[in-house]
């Protein structure tokens, strides 16, 4: 498993590694992320008001021990962590199912180069894709604490912990 930092407004998501590829899942607004609408009025707004959440999807093709982030835009930090397999592989398909199940909504966000499907789950400020991912890694086991809306600890409780952004 993968938690990746982004340099853009403290955001998260999760990577999982099957079969030669990272598979990463995030959680945005469907206008600011999937649309790429990133005007100060659009994201005062969105976290303002529920708005339609977004689940974005990006596959790359990758094998351990490589760089992480150089396959993601805007990737600050990559950390690796242990969960219980049954844990992961349940998350996991929990989101193919949900990806699956929106795929009619599919946009490509060229900028970005990811895709998205519209998501049942509301986005705002008291939920955005930190508030999702902070119940990703809990459905995960894992403990999370700080400040959730824009500077959690993500991978308390998750050990061992390895920084792979170099």
């Amino acid at each position: 498993m993968y938690l990746l930092k982004y340099t853009t407004w403290g955001h998260h998501s999760l990577a999982f590694y099957q079969e030669g590829k990272l598979i990463e899942y995030t959680f945005g607004d469907w206008e600011l992320f999937a649309l790429n609408k990133r005007d100060g009025w659009t994201a005062w707004k969105n976290m303002t008001f529920l708005t339609q959440g977004a689940l974005g999807k990006k596959v790359v093709s990758w094998s351990p021990g490589q760089p992480i982030c150089e396959n993601f835009r805007d990737c600050d930090v990559a950390v690796a962590f242990q969960a219980p397999e049954e844990k992961v592989t349940e998350l996991f398909i929990k989101l193919q199912r949900i990806y699956a199940e929106n795929s009619d909504s599919e946009i490509f966000n060229q900028e970005e180069g990811i895709y998205f499907v519209k998501y049942d789950k509301s986005y705002w400020s008291f939920h955005n894709c930190n508030h999702e991912i902070a119940d990703w890694l809990e459905q995960l086991g894992g403990e999370v604490s700080g400040k959730i809306f824009y500077e959690p600890d993500f991978v308390g409780g998750m050990t061992p912990k390895q920084d792979l952004s170099k």
